[in-house]
């Protein structure tokens, strides 16, 4: 086990932080909700209830999408959009605020196309929530973002005070190229520096960097956003799925 050495409470460290050796962002980040931090983990073990995993704030549905318990072992929720641009997404409290506070997030998802289907996760202030993409897009006034759109490479997005999304370009293109129906990744993490700086906010699949914001001054670190996942189709008259084995994100108080 990575990080197994004991801390000065007699605690395993691995129990404590999430093992690092093969994906930087976890390091020296809580694992459980603490004084210290606040963590959110959902292994979707539990009932999903009107398109609404248990525990999470609402969800915002296309007309024929879906989000359901995918009963697998160990826990997963499936998205399952129907047709060319409609999709679904859920989302939790407005819970994060970066400004000054070290923070992580990740999900390990997979999905059936991946060059035919938009898959994001992420921060969002919802101001705009007609439709599941209003989440990570400019209709938004404040927003994060990571994931692909309708290709197999991902991208990171991010807007403040609608100022104008940045997208980057991937640092890796190996590492940033997502395979059907295989289990991917996705990760984000902010440094908690209070005076934003080149690299403040980085993306990552499987462990690896792929991505890093060069526009700190668009990068929304003023006010509580909300921790999202969404999907949507991508092809014209093509229905796809997306399964979420897990969703976590940890923050600094």
């Amino acid at each position: 086990m990575g990080n197994s050495r004991n801390n000065a409470f007699g605690i395993t460290e691995s129990v404590v932080h999430a093992p690092s050796a093969n994906h930087p962002y976890r390091r020296g980040m809580g694992m459980f909700s603490s004084a210290e931090w606040v963590v959110f983990f959902d292994d979707f073990t539990g009932d999903v209830a009107s398109n609404i995993p248990a525990g999470w704030d609402a969800a915002i549905i296309d007309t024929g999408c879906t989000v359901t318990n995918n009963n697998g072992a160990g826990g997963s929720i499936l998205f399952d959009s129907d047709a060319d641009n409609e999709g679904a997404a859920i989302y939790l409290p407005k819970s994060v605020q970066l400004n000054g506070k070290k923070f992580f997030m990740e999900a390990r998802v997979q999905m059936e196309d991946v060059s035919a289907m938009t898959f994001q996760i992420g921060l969002s202030d919802l101001t705009a929530v007609t439709n599941p993409e209003d989440i990570w897009t400019t209709t938004t006034t404040d927003y994060i973002a990571f994931g692909n759109l309708d290709a197999a490479t991902v991208s990171l997005t991010y807007d403040k005070n609608n100022g104008g999304t940045v997208t980057e370009t991937n640092t890796d293109a190996t590492a940033a190229t997502l395979s059907d129906s295989t289990w991917h990744t996705l990760g984000l993490s902010f440094n908690g520096a209070t005076t934003l700086g080149d690299g403040c906010l980085k993306a990552y699949v499987d462990g690896k960097e792929v991505a890093s914001a060069l526009t700190e001054a668009q990068v929304p670190d003023d006010l509580p956003l909300a921790p999202f996942i969404g999907m949507l189709a991508g092809h014209a008259s093509t229905a796809d799925t997306a399964l979420v084995d897990y969703f976590r994100f940890a923050v600094q108080r």
